[in-house]
C-alpha cells in the first residue's frame, strides 16, 4: 500500500501544478484533514473534508499567478505514512518570483488520506516522521 500512497501524493501534486481543482479534490473525502504550518497569514490552522480544501484552494492560489510545487524527495514511511520533501516556485501578482523549501506529512487509513501536516522547514518533517536529511 506504501508505493500506491506514494503515486497518489505525486498525482495530486501534478493535479495541482496543472490547476486541475477536480483533480487535486478527487482525494479530499469527509475524514480528510490539512493541517498548517502557521507561516502564512490568512490560512486557518485546520481545513476538514472537500468544503475545506476547496477554501484551502482558494486561499493558497488567489495570490499568485503561478504556483508550482516541485518533489525533492518523497519517502514510503510505514504502511500509512509518507514525508515529501518539495519547493514551492511562486510568482506573484507584481510578476516577482520567489521559492521556499516545504514539507508534508501524510497520513492514509485503507489507502486514503485522512491527515496532511505541513513543515516549513525539511528537517521538522524529516524529525517529525523519524528520518534524517
Amino acid at each position: 500500500m506504501s508505493e500506491e500512497n506514494v503515486e497518489r501524493i505525486l498525482r495530486n501534486i501534478d493535479a495541482w501544478n496543472r490547476c486541475d481543482r477536480d483533480a487535486w479534490l478527487s482525494d479530499a473525502n469527509p475524514d480528510w484533514e490539512f493541517r498548517t504550518s502557521g507561516v502564512f497569514p490568512g490560512l486557518k490552522p485546520v481545513y476538514r473534508g472537500q468544503a475545506g480544501a476547496i477554501e484551502l484552494w482558494e486561499a493558497m492560489r488567489e495570490p499568485w499567478n503561478r504556483f508550482q510545487v516541485d518533489v525533492e524527495r518523497v519517502e514510503a514511511l510505514e504502511e500509512d505514512q509518507v514525508v515529501c520533501l518539495v519547493t514551492f516556485n511562486v510568482e506573484g501578482r507584481d510578476g516577482l518570483t520567489t521559492s521556499r523549501k516545504w514539507a508534508y506529512l501524510m497520513t492514509f487509513a485503507g489507502g486514503v488520506p485522512i491527515r496532511t501536516e505541513n513543515f516549513a522547514e525539511w528537517t521538522n518533517a524529516l524529525e517529525a516522521a523519524g528520518l534524517s536529511e
